[in-house]
């Protein structure tokens, strides 16, 4: 919703462009020792989550934010870890930002802003919204909307910011907006995720989306090519250990209903293994079938690092999935020897997906026995 507000903020021309620095907004809190690193930040580093700031949304400096007297001034006198721009870091406090900024950019609370603009046009009268202490409405959270209403944003993009044939949010910053801009992380089972301007960017099943996605659950995902929106407000947050590569069962639901004409895929071809080899993959299989970690601890090199995850990294993430990955069915797509080393691509396949798992990833044998060796990148 904020990003939709500077979105039309920016069209109505309140705002200059994503380029406007954050200093230009705060020059009370511009001071001789300010970090000059601060004084690049921009409205498209607040928007895509690459301030650099120092910060942890579920460690303790969220606290402290939040229970400062001045949300602003915390955050601009933050400490920077990187660069601006150069690293995804999902930050409630720089969402904020963009909201006072753009209260004091359109002299009226965002909320005002937002039923002028946003919410009366789409019929959204449910609309409330928490205050900071010097009453700027909440940028990071705290924004509260039935699930109805959520259905009718995500509706409002389907159809490239058009309600009724009446534009509410240009379609140029649709588009822009809900675009890939930065990579924000990537999960072993559920991929990669990117993110927009204050968007969520993914692609699930050949088919790309974009999504809101709040804490404890709450969804609204789009899905252009499918003409599907799907809006959540209940608790659907991602199942500990991992059961599919969905969020949760309810979205099993709805991708199992969800009709589409696919092409026919090629069969997945598992590769011919030599004998030792496909011993050492059929213990593994069984280890994992029988949560049997101290076994698939034995079949890890200690020198084990894929993408920069190590084997103790490993061990832990696979105690966490085994009921995932223990009903997923291995496929070995690519097999190139090279000494005492194989490259190898591994393949997940469970009820909806065939889901990249290790690519680009080695097995090494050490002492007569091979294991898995990983890629050897380091991130």
């Amino acid at each position: 919703v904020i990003s939709a507000l500077i979105g039309i903020a920016l069209d109505k021309g309140y705002l200059q462009s994503v380029d406007q620095k954050l200093i230009e907004f705060f020059p009370e809190y511009i001071t001789d020792g300010l970090d000059p690193k601060k004084k690049e930040i921009s409205l498209n580093h607040l928007l895509t989550m690459s301030t650099g700031f120092r910060w942890n949304d579920r460690g303790p400096v969220m606290r402290f934010w939040y229970t400062s007297p001045n949300w602003a001034k915390f955050t601009i006198q933050l400490p920077l870890e990187k660069n601006p721009g150069d690293a995804f870091n999902y930050n409630s406090s720089a969402s904020h930002l963009l909201s006072v900024i753009l209260s004091k950019s359109v002299k009226m609370s965002t909320l005002d802003f937002a039923k002028q603009n946003l919410f009366e046009p789409l019929g959204i009268e449910s609309a409330y919204w928490h205050q900071d202490p010097q009453g700027f409405n909440n940028g990071g959270f705290g924004l509260g909307l039935s699930a109805r209403d959520l259905a009718k944003i995500g509706f409002l993009y389907l159809n490239n910011g058009y309600w009724n044939g009446q534009s509410i949010v240009s379609e140029y910053w649709v588009k822009e907006s809900t675009e890939q801009h930065i990579q924000a992380f990537r999960h072993p089972i559920y991929g990669t995720f990117g993110y927009g301007y204050q968007w969520w960017v993914k692609k699930v099943d050949g088919c790309n989306s974009f999504r809101a996605w709040g804490r404890r659950g709450q969804f609204i995902v789009i899905v252009p090519e499918l003409d599907l929106v799907i809006a959540v407000t209940s608790e659907t947050s991602l199942p500990h250990p991992p059961t599919t590569i969905h969020y949760s069962t309810l979205f099993d639901l709805v991708a199992a209903a969800v009709q589409r004409k696919r092409p026919p895929k090629k069969p997945l071809k598992a590769v011919e293994l030599p004998p030792d080899v496909k011993a050492f993959i059929a213990d593994y299989s069984q280890a994992r079938l029988s949560n049997d970690v101290v076994t698939m601890s034995n079949l890890i090199s200690d020198r084990f690092l894929y993408n920069g995850v190590t084997k103790h990294m490993a061990l832990r993430f696979l105690k966490t999935t085994l009921s995932y990955t223990s009903e997923a069915k291995i496929i070995i797509t690519k097999f190139e020897p090279e000494g005492d080393e194989v490259k190898i691509d591994v393949l997940l396949k469970d009820k909806y997906f065939e889901v990249p798992f290790m690519i680009d990833s080695k097995l090494i044998k050490e002492d007569g026995q091979w294991k898995w060796y990983g890629n050897q990148i380091s991130n």
